[in-house]
């Protein structure tokens, strides 16, 4: 609390002296090339088509426009634009952290994210399938607070929703190519256009391809490497004035070693088993970037999906919008427990196939307006994993029966779990006079999750085979959850130029199971949030400023708790947190933009009371006063770029950063699972032609060569509590060729 103490001033004098952009009831960033205003783009946030600046919440939108000019092209580097929000790649998960709340389970035993993260509407219940999601954008939206109302389940800390590109009325399309060191080459582009009378098509496509940013030392393969393609298709169908249909197909692929590695060791002055058992055996030479495992890292991914959504205008102001997905995706991998020998040699598998259906009737008067609507979702996740365990190490350890000399098949874990979700929802805004509005919203669930074939082996006294034959029992269980999460706004317009809004909301995760963890099931969790915030245009469109602050309750928080062989979700007594979020875009004069973004938090246990299963700490402990994993107390980005005339057209230099303070990736705030406050720098030349259809940009990301864990997990105590975590890329710098037709 004292450092949070200490960086408020220095937070707000920044604010004071330097103008911004990307923080809380959200500005979008000013329009690139020249820009004489700062632009304005219109959301979804409330489910309807409006204005950000008239959105009464903590919403941050960026343009497609913003993302290529800036060269964003992956969901990582478009958080750093958002305050109070951190990513991290782990396990082959991908976990978005909002406001200092993101995903419980990094074990892949069917936890799942507080963030709800939507492509175009549709929410996608693995974390692992963001990926490949991220390209011929059209902009992107992220809510801030309990979003359950219109966005459903699992929205407790906000949505992120990714809007693609349409499909045209005319023909046309891009080509983007880069290349970059690391023998980085990227490929971007799309077509699109009329394929008939009141038909037309888009087709996009992402190629990703580099070698890694680490090195396995002991085989010479670079790790930590990209090998991604991606394609989707859409198809838009109006064959009235008064009828839209949108179709979408995707498919997404993936094959390389970008997996987590060996960053430390979670006991403090522990030797991990692989140093203890043999001089041989090695994790660590001083270099955090070379990796010791005797087994490579794997990321195999595939995915595919489809949907259609269609809307039809009633008339009278009613209309009626149907949204319909499946989506199908795998996720095989290798984890890396740190050991060269190997100890382990790990194996896990992951599929799932989720069906979700939403009908919505909105209504548009004079003076109010609403959306009713119900939704179902259905997952069948199955999950299993394969840890064949060293011989010597379950000698070492005391294990009866074990074998010396050969791997044995050690762990085995898996079962099905199954997850129906029902639910009906409304909302209704009514303006009470010309400038006053109240908002009033509810959502009511029915969940149910059924778990079947779980089960755990734990066999040192077999030879390991890669396909182990499952000999203990089968264990099964449901559980059922409902919930009523309510929301009221009431917004205040002060002038043209000054919106002030306050905001009640509830937030609901269902419990459910940790898979293979033949444990009892994990509670529901509750959130209610206060907020107040407003927001502000100059009357010359040159200045936002946007800003809110919030007080989050929690009660039966679900956290990841490390165990001697798998790790598990277990429920916290109570948690708040509470934070303050402003941004502040500026344009000072035509073709110099100002950008900078500023947050605090401040989060803490009230009421958590645990074991620790490292044994460090001896007895029932109070973790009351810990901060929550995977909250910074501040975070700052910050960004100014200058347009001119030049070679035939416009030249624009930027260069921008982020800075985040240090961050805690377990409850119990250990030293070995943080990470300090860290800054990356960035920098770019960009050259644009007169009519816009070529540009040419040179870039350098993290110019300081930072080194920063984006993420850490601990594995049990059967390892001798490795942590594998992520780091940010290190320097990268390349140039990007852009072509539009």
């Amino acid at each position: 609390m004292d450092k949070m103490k200490t960086s408020l001033p220095l937070i707000f004098a920044a604010i004071a002296f330097a103008p911004a952009t990307a923080i809380a009831a959200t500005p979008a960033p000013a329009e690139p090339a020249g820009a004489t205003a700062v632009g304005e783009i219109i959301v979804t946030a409330q489910k309807r088509a409006e204005n950000l600046q008239d959105v009464p919440g903590a919403v941050t939108a960026v343009s497609g426009a913003v993302l290529e000019e800036r060269g964003i092209d992956d969901i990582q580097d478009f958080v750093s634009l958002v305050p109070n929000t951190v990513f991290s790649n782990n396990r082959t998960q991908y976990r978005i952290t909002l406001r200092g709340l993101s995903m419980t389970d990094l074990t892949t035993q069917g936890g799942e994210a507080r963030v709800a993260y939507h492509v175009n509407g549709v929410y996608l219940g693995m974390t692992g399938d963001i990926a490949g999601t991220f390209y011929d954008v059209e902009r992107v939206e992220v809510n801030r607070g309990p979003q359950g109302t219109l966005f459903g389940r699992n929205s407790v800390a906000g949505t992120v929703n990714v809007v693609t590109r349409a499909p045209t009325d005319e023909f046309s399309g891009y080509l983007d190519a880069e290349i970059g060191n690391y023998s980085t080459a990227n490929l971007d582009g799309a077509i699109s256009g009329p394929l008939g009378e009141g038909i037309s098509g888009r087709l996009a496509f992402q190629s990703r391809n580099r070698e890694g940013y680490d090195l396995n030392v002991p085989t010479g393969v670079g790790i930590n490497d990209q090998n991604t393609q991606a394609v989707r298709g859409t198809l838009r169908f109006e064959p009235t004035t008064n009828f839209t249909a949108t179709f979408y197909g995707s498919y997404f692929q993936e094959r390389d070693r970008a997996s987590a590695m060996f960053v430390g060791v979670g006991v403090a002055g522990a030797t991990p088993l692989t140093e203890l058992l043999t001089p041989a055996g090695q994790i660590r030479d001083g270099d955090p970037r070379h990796n010791f495992s005797g087994q490579l890292p794997l990321n195999d991914k595939e995915a595919y999906g489809v949907g259609l959504d269609a809307t039809i205008d009633l008339g009278g102001g009613f209309s009626l919008t149907s949204v319909t997905s499946f989506y199908d995706s795998e996720i095989n991998g290798h984890v890396d427990t740190g050991d060269s020998i190997p100890l382990i040699k790990t194996n896990q598998t992951e599929t799932a196939q989720q069906l979700s259906q939403e009908f919505r009737l909105d209504a548009d008067f004079q003076r109010w307006r609403f959306t009713v609507g119900a939704g179902y979702y259905n997952q069948d996740y199955e999950m299993s994993t394969i840890n064949g365990f060293w011989g010597d190490a379950g000698v070492f350890l005391g294990i009866p029966g074990s074998l010396p000399g050969v791997f044995t098949q050690g762990f085995t874990l898996g079962g099905n779990l199954e997850t129906q979700s029902i639910a009906v929802f409304g909302q209704a805004t009514f303006d009470i006079t010309d400038n006053t509005s109240i908002t009033v919203g509810a959502r009511y669930t029915e969940e149910d999750k059924g778990l079947s074939g779980e089960f755990f082996d734990f066999n040192v006294s077999t030879p390991y085979v890669p396909n182990p034959v499952h000999v203990g029992g089968f264990n099964s269980d449901s559980v059922s959850y409902d919930d009523f999460s309510p929301r009221v706004t009431i917004e205040h317009k002060i002038g043209p130029d000054l919106l002030i809004y306050a905001i009640y909301a509830q937030g609901f995760k269902a419990g459910g199971f940790n898979v293979g963890g033949l444990s009892a099931p994990y509670l529901p969790e509750h959130l209610t949030n206060y907020e107040a915030g407003f927001k502000f245009d100059s009357a010359d469109g040159r200045l936002r400023l946007n800003g809110a602050g919030f007080f989050y309750n929690y009660t039966d928080m679900q956290v990841v708790q490390a165990g001697f062989a798998s790790n598990s979700n277990v429920n916290a007594g109570e948690a708040e947190l509470y934070g303050v979020e402003l941004e502040l875009a500026w344009v000072p004069v035509d073709g110099l933009e100002f950008d900078l973004g500023a947050a605090t938090l401040h989060s803490e246990f009230t009421q958590f009371d645990t074991f620790d299963p490292t044994g460090q700490l001896p007895g029932l402990l109070s973790l009351a006063g810990n901060r929550l994993p995977g909250t910074p107390e501040y975070t700052l980005s910050y960004g100014v770029q200058y347009t001119w005339d030049a070679a035939g057209g416009a030249v624009t230099a930027r260069a921008d950063g982020r800075t985040i303070s240090d961050v805690f990736y377990d409850q119990f705030n250990r030293a070995p699972m943080n990470a300090d406050e860290s800054t990356i720098l960035n920098a770019s030349l960009r050259w644009e032609n007169s009519d816009g259809r070529v540009s040419v940009t040179g870039f350098i990301r993290n110019i300081t060569d930072e080194l920063y864990v984006n993420g850490a997990f601990m594995n049990g105590g059967a390892v001798g509590w490795v942590i594998d975590g992520s780091y940010d890329p290190p320097r990268t710098y390349g140039v990007r060729l852009g072509v539009d037709f």
